[in-house]
């Protein structure tokens, strides 16, 4: 068995840390995430801390209707009702 190529592999580790922050952001809890992609839910927890620590914004979309998208203030979709 012969080891993948470096940068074959960052490639596609670079594209995994970016599907899970994208299904993050689109809602997801991160065993659902983990699930999806068929790794751990520990390395989906490793890498949303990673980026949080990079600075990326990790702020939930909900669908807004019309095309559009809008942050989420709150959790599972709705407003916290100290920010109405």
């Amino acid at each position: 068995m012969v080891a993948e190529e470096r940068t074959v592999y960052e490639g596609r580790s670079q594209q995994r840390r970016d599907r899970i922050v994208e299904l993050h952001r689109q809602g997801l809890k991160g065993c659902e995430i983990a699930r999806e992609l068929s790794v751990s839910a520990g390395l989906v927890s490793i890498r949303l801390r990673e980026a949080r620590s990079a600075g990326i914004d990790l702020t939930r979309y909900v669908d807004a209707g019309e095309g559009e998208v809008s942050p989420d203030v709150g959790r599972r979709g709705t407003r916290r009702s100290r920010d109405r």
